[in-house]
């Protein structure tokens, strides 16, 4: 299947960060445009009410803070083929969307931003992971991905068919994970070939600022959701 036969939505998110206007404008430029375009915003810290003179998208507001999970939640009402759901501070390149739902198809894979993998060994030892963040790349076959998820809209139902550890972190491994797990997809690192192609054209420069998660989730919080899946029979790709 070729991705001119698939209807693609994609979901920013809105938060507290200033980035959205940003993101809009790389979106109408890309070289292959989403049947649907979302913007999912938790509470109400920026008025976007006025980017809709501009940019046609679908503003879904909610009063109460779904945190990370709620934006994937919605996905699910939206009847498109492939979806990307971009973190706010994520600036795509022109050609994001083509490249990430064409791996997304060809290596029938969830494709990422970043990735991780190397959890633990044969023995259930932890091990250090290792982080493949942005930059110019190819394609690696990772335990989970991050900052923008692509993915076909029939694995999103593993997500949702596993309680999560917490709702409040770990979407991303939660996300891989199920699918791994229940589905038997595997999860990528998405190439990067030029910087038109990346999921952040500004280097993850603005992934460091005082609304970073990474802030203010412990490492013993993301540990535990681990040690969840572990204890589900889950198989980390990486185990040797």
């Amino acid at each position: 299947m070729k991705i001119e036969d698939k209807d693609i939505c994609v979901v920013l998110t809105q938060y507290k960060r200033n980035h959205l206007e940003e993101q809009l404008e790389q979106i109408k430029k890309q070289t292959v445009q989403p049947k649907y375009l979302i913007v999912f915003q938790n509470e109400n810290h920026i008025s976007i009410e006025h980017l809709k003179e501009t940019y046609d998208f679908i503003h879904v507001r909610s009063d109460f803070n779904t945190k990370y999970f709620g934006r994937f939640s919605y996905c699910t009402n939206i009847p498109a083929d492939i979806f990307l759901v971009i973190d706010d501070d994520m600036i795509p390149g022109i050609k994001c969307i083509e490249n990430y739902a064409t791996e997304c198809i060809t290596r029938n894979g969830i494709m990422g931003g970043n990735g991780r993998y190397g959890f633990y060994n044969s023995n259930k030892h932890m091990l250090q992971s290792t982080r493949l963040d942005t930059g110019l790349r190819p394609s690696v076959l990772v335990d989970f991905v991050g900052h923008l998820w692509c993915f076909k809209k029939e694995w999103l139902y593993y997500m949702f068919a596993v309680q999560p550890a917490t709702q409040d972190t770990g979407e991303d491994m939660h996300l891989c994970f199920s699918a791994k797990l229940l589905g038997n997809i595997p999860s990528y690192i998405c190439k990067h070939s030029t910087k038109e192609e990346c999921s952040d054209i500004r280097w993850n420069t603005y992934a460091c600022d005082e609304f970073s998660s990474y802030k203010f989730v412990t490492p013993d919080m993301r540990k535990s959701v681990e040690q969840y899946w572990l204890h589900k029979g889950l198989q980390f790709i990486t185990t040797n």
